[in-house]
């Protein structure tokens, strides 16, 4: 069975660690149909922002 506060450790872990441009390729590689409309760099810079203010949170 897994343990939720491992599991939330490890993901706190990874987005404490990971630059923006290893999410954003790794976000590319995962699921790279986000990545083919045009209106989407505006979706990829509201993610980023997000991600960096939960960095500055921690």
């Amino acid at each position: 069975m897994l343990d939720a506060q491992k599991c939330a450790e490890l993901i706190r872990q990874h987005f404490a660690e990971i630059t923006t441009k290893q999410f954003l390729e790794n976000l590319t590689n995962s699921s790279p149909e986000l990545f083919e409309d045009d209106a989407l760099p505006s979706s990829a810079e509201s993610l980023l922002s997000e991600s960096n203010a939960l960095k500055e949170l921690n």
